[in-house]
C-alpha cells in the first residue's frame, strides 16, 4: 500500500485502483493536527484526482464539535469539489468518535453528492470504493 504522507498519527495511501486515497487515522488527534491533515487530504486528492475516498476510522478517537463544524462548514465544501465518486467510511472502535462521524455525516448531506457506505473493515471499503473507477476490476490490496 503506497504511502504518500506520513504522520504519527496519519497514514495516508494512494491505490491507483479506483483513484483512492485512503486516510488511516492510528489513534487520537488534537484540532491542528486533524485540521492540517485533512487539507493535505485535499491538495493530495487534487494531485492525484482521486475519484474514491476511504475513511479509515478503526483508531481514531472522539472529534470535538468545533472540529466537526470546521468539517462541515469549510472542509467539506472543498471535498465536495474533487468530483469524487464514492466514500467509504470504516467505522472506529470508539463510541465518541461513531456518534462524531454520524452528526458529521447527517449535516453533510448538503456537500455529499456521491455514493457514501460505512464498513466494519479497510479491506472491504478498499474493495467497495475501487469500484468507482469503471476500468476498476482489480482488488485493492487486504492488508
Amino acid at each position: 500500500m503506497p504511502i504518500i504522507y506520513r504522520t504519527s498519527y496519519l497514514l495516508l495511501h494512494h491505490y491507483s485502483v479506483g483513484a483512492t486515497i485512503e486516510t488511516e487515522w492510528l489513534g487520537f488527534v488534537n484540532s491542528e493536527q486533524l485540521r492540517t491533515s485533512l487539507q493535505e487530504v485535499l491538495r493530495l486528492a487534487r494531485q492525484h484526482r482521486i475519484r474514491s475516498y476511504v475513511a479509515n476510522n478503526v483508531l481514531l478517537r472522539a472529534i470535538r464539535p468545533a472540529d466537526q463544524d470546521w468539517i462541515n462548514e469549510v472542509w467539506f465544501p472543498d471535498f465536495a469539489r474533487l468530483g469524487v465518486q464514492r466514500l467509504a467510511i470504516v467505522v472506529s472502535q470508539d463510541g465518541l468518535n461513531r456518534m462524531g462521524i454520524d452528526n458529521i455525516m447527517q449535516r453533510a448531506t448538503t456537500h455529499v453528492p456521491y455514493d457514501t457506505q460505512y464498513f466494519a473493515d479497510a479491506a472491504t471499503a478498499r474493495n467497495w470504493a475501487a469500484v468507482a473507477s469503471a476500468s476498476a476490476e482489480q482488488t485493492l490490496p487486504t492488508t
